[in-house]
């Protein structure tokens, strides 16, 4: 026998018909819809959707992201691809058609619909009231069908344009045009330069140069300067991908190979802290700042409040002991080399890791808008954190900004 839909309590309704997200009433509408033909036997869309529900109702709205879905509910890695890995909008595209299926039916009119817009994950309940059985009344002798019809048609109109903005506004990554127009727009190739091995020094700063003319394929390969961590590896791999993309030429230098005329060529895009010398040059100027405290200690500064030591990493802490990491993200015109230049640099590769997902993820530079208004045209110096789980990097989070 059908469950009939509950009737929806006036103090649910607003104006436009969105109705705060009521646990209980929510629930039973999630059970209704996971019930039907469109989603009881697909464990895979139940179970996002489930998920997307059950989060808004506990007020983790802000949690229902590409990378978190992924992790949660498909069982991700925390620093898996989304570039490459397609399974959550896959997903959703999924639901989002069996739910216009569910409510295609004439019986489902009346309840709490679910609605999930392109390009966002959190779930919106809209209430369709049914209409007050009164008596009807007969229109008098006038225009007033055709009054009617017109006024059908203006509704449909504004219905129509206002879906054509909110997918444009979904095609469009502003945020990320914002950060990354210097760059795209210049006419020089993207130097991607990354750290390696040498440590953030040149070559023969502490040895003796290298005889190419003696040395063997084996000695080369185990150079420090033509050595990188794979996990910069991958960061540079997550640049080179995202300028491809835009149709953005660029070239990769290590830094113990880079030269002030390279940097002088075209934008740059700087990968690594400690282990890049010219990022260590270039942030040696700035607010925030990174020192070598101890031996092994390497601390992320704030030049105005020089006391604070906790943005820091201790290199002798055992690889599963490691729970945070910092990392240093610049935006800035170099008036010396007149380019603009980004970094990307943590005080460990879980914080260059972090910074990459950052400043290639529309979702976590909007954030800028809110905390920095105003960044778009200026120089911009971020400090971010990461929780670190079993050497697996976490998704970034400001801690502060600077802009200039």
């Amino acid at each position: 026998m059908a469950t009939s839909a509950p009737e929806i309590p006036l103090s649910l309704q607003f104006q436009d018909n969105h109705i705060a997200p009521d646990g209980q009433l929510v629930r039973e509408q999630l059970e209704r819809i996971l019930a039907s033909p469109q989603f009881r036997n697909s464990k895979r869309y139940a179970a996002v959707l489930k998920y997307i529900v059950e989060q808004s109702l506990a007020g983790n709205a802000d949690r229902l992201k590409e990378r978190t879905i992924g992790v949660d509910v498909f069982g991700r890695e925390p620093d898996y691809d989304t570039a490459s890995d397609h399974v959550v909008r896959s997903a959703m595209a999924e639901v989002r058609k069996r739910l216009s299926n569910y409510y295609q039916e004439a019986s489902q009119r009346d309840e709490i619909q679910l609605e999930l817009q392109p390009g966002c994950y959190v779930p919106q309940f809209r209430s369709e009231p049914r209409p007050l059985r009164a008596k009807p009344v007969p229109p008098p002798a006038t225009a007033r069908p055709a009054k009617h019809w017109m006024a059908a048609g203006i509704a449909c109109l504004l219905v129509a344009c206002t879906l054509l903005l909110i997918r444009f506004l979904n095609l469009t990554d502003h945020s990320l045009d914002k950060f990354w127009g210097p760059v795209l727009v210049s006419p020089g190739q993207v130097m991607l330069c990354i750290g390696n091995l040498e440590g953030g020094t040149s070559p023969g700063f502490n040895e003796s140069p290298v005889d190419l003319r003696t040395l063997s394929m084996g000695d080369f390969h185990r150079l420090p300067s033509q050595t990188i961590h794979v996990s910069d590896a991958i960061v540079l791999a997550k640049f080179s991908g995202f300028l491809q993309a835009r149709k953005k030429r660029w070239r990769i230098i290590p830094q113990s190979e880079a030269n002030y005329g390279d940097l002088r060529n075209g934008p740059a895009i700087l990968i690594g802290l400690m282990n890049n010398n010219w990022t260590e040059r270039l942030v040696g100027k700035l607010r925030y700042r990174a020192e070598k405290t101890a031996a092994h200690k390497v601390l992320i500064r704030d030049t105005r409040n020089p006391r604070k030591d906790d943005w820091s990493m201790d290199y002798s802490t055992p690889l599963l002991s490691v729970t945070r990491d910092y990392a240093l993200v610049l935006r800035i015109f170099d008036p010396n080399t007149g380019q603009t230049v980004i970094t990307a640099a943590g005080i460990s590769v879980f914080g260059t890791l972090a910074a990459a997902e950052f400043l290639t993820d529309p979702d976590e530079l909007r954030s800028l808008d809110t905390l920095t208004p105003g960044w778009k045209n200026k120089n911009l110096e971020i400090v971010l954190s990461t929780e670190v789980v079993r050497a697996k990097s976490g998704r970034p989070q400001i801690v502060a900004t600077e802009v200039w």
